[in-house]
């Protein structure tokens, strides 16, 4: 069971004293692969340097990350070595200035900050009682017009997980906000030592994030792999959920239909409903983006055509009939693909861990294939300025291998 301490407090935003004065411009530090220094340090109310990469002490058995189920409530977790309890000790400075506990023994911890400001950022340290264990993290809550998200595909640990750690400089040097994923996630989402082979190897920036997984056909199991459901705290039924961050809103779907029957009883009618209120004129968002795993278009994976048209005539469908979509970030076919669909629609698959495309393929009829990269790992960094979006993927040693922007 999730035990969730609620936490009362109205906590609010500091004034930054650094040379942005406060604003809203975003920078991403390079360089060092460290975040930009040990200290923390803020740029600015909505852009905090990240904590130093240390190693994970044992008593952490995941380290600690991040969902943020709401605009003003994010939920601390971490699993314990051990049976534990533990502390979260949060605020707009590293003097924190409220703390939580979570008084009851057990090795997955669910913490709940509630009430948080908007556009701001918090700094938080989790404690194992009886013991000298501490991890220190970042995060910025929703509201900004300038932010960084990064999108990954393909995790697949174990077995990839070597691979994955290479990105740990550039994913640390481009600090995101959050990272959203579009599934497989792991090799099989009903083994534990799966999962912690993916938060132990994102150790070096998973506490810093906004995490935003997707179900996928290995994180699944019998109407959604419970693991999932209880190790992240997430909106909705946490298979397929809305999470509006600034002036994007993202959709997070599960396309598992061959697997799962409430997809097409359940989910469908559920998106059919919420695509149109991302356009119906109330607090309307400027972008529309969504991730889910099986893609919409691929030239590779002639075997996947007819899973292809599914996702175009039900998924893509639900988008088109009401108001329309920016772009989509997929996953499942384990190598680098952009294409654009009728209408303008950008779509990409990543792969950050798996390489193994299968040829020949048969893209679907509305895509138009932009760039097809094969022999590279990839992963999209994905920058957000009031109506424009900008994306860079690059390959592990930062190479740039395709970019481009969607203006609005």
């Amino acid at each position: 069971m999730k035990r969730i301490a609620l936490a009362l407090l109205v906590v609010a935003a500091c004034s930054s004293s650094s040379s942005n004065n406060g604003d809203d411009d975003i920078d991403a530090n390079t360089g060092d692969g460290n975040g930009g220094g040990s200290d923390a340090s803020m740029l600015g109310d909505t852009d905090p340097m990240w904590p130093a990469d240390s190693t994970l002490p044992p008593e952490f058995d995941f380290p600690p990350y991040l969902n943020l189920l709401d605009g003003t409530t994010v939920v601390v977790s971490w699993r314990s070595t051990n049976s534990t309890t533990g502390k979260v000790r949060y605020g707009t400075t590293e003097a924190y200035g409220t703390e939580l506990a979570d008084a009851t023994a057990g090795n997955l911890h669910h913490i709940t900050l509630s009430n948080l400001a908007p556009a701001t950022a918090y700094h938080y340290e989790v404690s194992i009682d009886s013991t000298t264990a501490t991890r220190k993290g970042v995060f910025v809550t929703p509201g900004a017009t300038k932010w960084r998200f990064i999108s990954f595909g393909e995790y697949h640990a174990p077995s990839e997980s070597s691979g994955v750690a290479k990105f740990a400089n550039e994913i640390r040097d481009f600090r995101p906000h959050l990272i959203v994923e579009s599934g497989d996630m792991v090799d099989t989402g009903t083994d534990i030592t799966h999962w912690r082979s993916y938060m132990r190897t994102s150790a070096p920036w998973i506490s810093n994030v906004l995490l935003m997984p997707a179900h996928s056909n290995h994180v699944n199991g019998t109407g959604g792999n419970q693991n999932i459901k209880d190790y992240f705290v997430l909106p909705n039924n946490e298979r397929w959920y809305l999470t509006r961050y600034g002036q994007v809103q993202f959709f997070t779907i599960d396309s598992t239909y061959d697997q799962n029957s409430d997809v097409m009883s359940a989910e469908m009618p559920w998106l059919n409903t919420v695509a149109g209120e991302a356009h119906d004129g109330t607090d309307d968002p400027t972008f529309v983006i969504a991730a889910w795993h099986y893609p919409a278009c691929s030239s590779q994976y002639l075997s996947r055509s007819g899973v292809r048209q599914w996702v175009n005539q039900n998924i893509v469908k639900a988008f088109r009939d009401h108001g329309g979509i920016d772009l989509i970030l997929s996953a499942h076919d384990k190598y680098y693909e952009r294409n654009v669909l009728t209408g303008g629609i950008q779509h990409i698959i990543t792969n950050i861990g798996n390489i193994s495309p299968e040829i020949p393929g048969q893209n679907f009829a509305d895509c138009t294939v932009v760039k097809t990269l094969r022999n590279n790992q990839s992963t999209a960094l994905i920058s957000i300025d009031g109506k424009n979006l900008s994306a860079k993927i690059i390959e592990n040693d930062g190479t740039e291998l395709d970019s481009f922007t969607i203006a609005k």
